[in-house]
């Protein structure tokens, strides 16, 4: 909410940046970006539009800087599973794990919002699509990276290519989040993240 300051007369409010974000977010990645309008991130923060305008820029700053503030809480830590150097069995079961945690138990929206906004891309400003870009990028790189290292440890199908691999992890985690938006069950998930990381990889214990 905008917070008033302890001032004279005339003085302008002072919006609470980390509270609209947070509003933000949370509506981003429970209705869709492209869903939610700056008067519904006003009306729910208390903030005004113009100190939204004021703050951000613009739709395309706000809808940016949510992006960014996701990325720290979600995508940030997933891909830091795949720098704990455990055998790829292990990796690929803690990213599952990750996937599926009790969303209801943590207070967060089913689905992913990066894998929303990236199939939205088009509907964005410019600010935003770079945004995307980058987090797509970062996104890309950490699975070539842990493919080349399972590779080099003999633990990674050697007659895929490191890139369409990649590719494939890509396809399957935004088919997951995509199925969690739709409510599918744990397990439907599950199975698909397993018996596709498993067949990619051609690491059995991955089913086990």
């Amino acid at each position: 909410m905008e917070k008033a300051t302890p001032s004279s007369r005339g003085r302008p409010k002072v919006l609470d940046r980390d509270y609209v974000l947070s509003v933000a977010l949370e509506q981003y990645w429970l209705h869709g970006p492209t869903q939610v309008s700056i008067n519904d991130i006003c009306n729910l923060s208390g903030a005004s539009k113009p100190g939204v305008y004021r703050e951000f820029g613009s739709d395309d700053g706000l809808k940016s800087q949510a992006l960014m503030a996701y990325k720290i809480v979600a995508i940030d830590p997933f891909l830091g599973l795949l720098k704990n150097n455990h055998s790829l069995a292990k990796t690929s079961k803690a990213l599952v794990e990750f996937i599926l945690q009790d969303r209801q138990l943590l207070k967060i929206p089913n689905g992913c919002l990066f894998v929303t906004m990236r199939s939205q891309r088009h509907c964005f400003g410019p600010i935003t699509k770079a945004c995307i870009d980058r987090v797509r990028s970062d996104f890309f790189s950490s699975f070539v990276n842990w493919i080349k290292l399972s590779k080099s440890k003999g633990e990674f199908r050697l007659d895929i290519p490191t890139k369409s691999a990649a590719h494939q992890i890509e396809a399957l985690h935004m088919g997951a989040a995509n199925m969690q938006k739709e409510n599918a069950s744990n397990e439907d998930v599950r199975n698909l993240l397993i018996f596709g990381l498993s067949a990619i990889s051609g690491e059995d214990q991955i089913l086990r």
